[in-house]
């Protein structure tokens, strides 16, 4: 294989220079994509590009089975596991399960002062 490019911080190393750089902005903070509508700041294009579907209302992933539409694929995917029955997060203090970690955190701050 090619020349793997170590870095000063105990993360894996890589194997291409670009994914090196990008990797390195999460240590550096360095935000170089800005949104034009909005002047947020992104370190990776693909978040800008992402980001973008935020002020057009663009949502190409659809729910095929109640049609509910996301802007980002991986929400999609999140999403399914409602309908999937899948209970992934579960309440640490009474064992309850929820599909959604929001829904979780929301059930977990209801009961705060319950236990």
């Amino acid at each position: 294989m090619g020349t793997e490019y170590e870095k000063p911080f105990s993360c894996k190393s890589f194997h291409l220079r670009c994914s090196l750089k990008n990797h390195m902005r999460t240590h550096t903070g360095e935000k170089p994509f800005s949104c034009e509508m909005c002047r947020k700041s992104f370190s990776q294009k693909s978040n800008l590009k992402s980001h973008m579907k935020t002020h057009t209302g663009e949502k190409p992933f659809s729910c095929g089975k109640c049609r509910k539409s996301f802007s980002r694929k991986h929400t999609l995917h999140r999403h399914m596991n409602t309908h999937a029955g899948e209970k992934l997060f579960s309440c640490g203090k009474c064992r309850k399960g929820f599909s959604l970690k929001h829904t979780l955190h929301r059930h977990e701050n209801s009961i705060q002062n319950h236990f």
